[in-house]
């Protein structure tokens, strides 16, 4: 009999019995298993702990859990193929280390909608029936989250096919539901002034800082992830651009756009203004945009979301978030008569997408084009 140092991690054995040390409730417990203490015994305990240490990670392990797999019969321990767990793990691995904020959600979505369904099933097990019935036996509070919970699924799946390991997509048949926009809601120009005004009134000395964020947003319609991550080494003095290549997500920057797609945005005379006044404040740091009061970047952009909500208490403006600086920008330029080609690759959009956003700008400015052709002679 081989000596207990060369028993599996978190096996044991009790005289003519086998245990395993498994976490439940927060607690570890020995819980003893119909195995023989024989190595090949020992073997199939090491590999049902492993199984049951998945769940124990996904959070979704429970007593009954437990209970049931320490009655398996010996051919299901034997089954050595891939589980969901493993493939989720792996999916999540395989994320792009610049986008933590990413796997966090993918990995919340999994672990509360998927897991308790699928953890312990074999991946090549599942199929599209089993998929709809776990998607029936869910609440989704919006078509919105229920698209969302799909994406990381379809990820899972996708990666087992690739590796060989399924030869069908159980969720290629699943369709997303589908979401009513929302037309944007810009402000008006008079609004945007009323805005800028009663900031730059309002915000002075350390503050100030945060009326030039908003007015570099209303005049350049960077996402707001995009501006918290420019560097000075990003601005072109000389060709009046600025490289958005980067964006801030989850307090970290992550080396690629929403889109993965870098672009040179064409800074106004405006715009510009604001960079040569941020040079004097900001320039001895790398990054662009920090906080005067802590002398570092920001991390997050919830507190100046939150200082935008004051200024339209301030303002008695029709409260609206100040994600609409960005729609500001691109019905500013569409209103300028810019090319909607031109006023897409600004924004960092493909120009179906742009399109399909601004699409009453779009007409509204196409039509002043045509009503130019009028003949108003008699």
């Amino acid at each position: 009999m081989a000596g207990a140092t060369k028993y599996p991690t978190g096996v044991r054995v009790r005289g003519d019995s086998v245990q395993i040390n498994i976490p439940i409730g927060g607690k570890r417990k020995y819980v003893t298993i119909p195995q023989p203490p024989t190595p090949k015994g020992i073997s199939e305990a090491g590999k049902l702990r492993a199984h049951l240490k998945d769940a124990a990670r996904w959070g979704t392990l429970t007593q009954a859990d437990v209970d049931a797999a320490c009655n398996v019969k010996t051919t299901l321990i034997d089954d050595d193929r891939p589980l969901f767990a493993d493939y989720a793990q792996t999916y999540l691995d395989n994320l792009s280390s610049d986008n933590a904020g990413t796997r966090r959600k993918y990995k919340g979505i999994l672990t509360k909608h998927w897991m308790p369904f699928f953890a312990a099933v074999p991946i090549a097990d599942i199929n599209a029936a089993m998929v709809r019935s776990a998607l029936n036996s869910l609440s989704f509070n919006a078509p919105r989250t229920y698209n969302d919970a799909l994406i990381p699924l379809r990820g899972v799946f996708d990666l087992a096919f690739l590796d060989g390991e399924i030869d069908d997509m159980p969720t290629k048949r699943i369709r997303n539901k589908k979401v009513q926009r929302d037309d944007p809601d810009p402000f008006l120009p008079a609004e945007r002034a009323a805005i800028l005004e009663w900031m730059r009134s309002n915000w002075t000395g350390k503050k100030e800082v945060w009326y030039l964020y908003y007015k570099w947003q209303f005049w350049t319609g960077c996402r707001p992830s995009e501006t918290l991550a420019i560097d000075w080494s990003d601005v072109d003095w000389s060709h009046n651009t600025v490289k958005i290549s980067k964006t801030l997500t989850g307090g970290k920057v992550s080396h690629a756009t929403k889109t993965y797609h870098m672009r040179n945005i064409h800074i106004n005379d405006v715009a510009k203004d604001v960079l040569l006044r941020l040079k004097q404040l900001t320039g001895h740091q790398s990054r662009v945009f920090i906080s005067l009061h802590t002398d570092e970047p920001w991390t997050r952009d919830q507190k100046l979301s939150e200082k935008f909500a004051d200024a339209m208490t301030g303002t008695d403006m029709r409260v609206r978030p100040a994600y609409n600086c960005r729609h500001t920008y691109a019905t500013t330029m569409l209103n300028s008569m810019i090319e909607p080609s031109a006023a897409a690759y600004q924004m960092g959009h493909d120009i179906q997408t742009f399109k399909t956003i601004y699409a009453k700008w779009i007409n509204t400015e196409r039509m002043s084009k045509e009503m130019m052709k009028l003949d108003y002679s008699d």
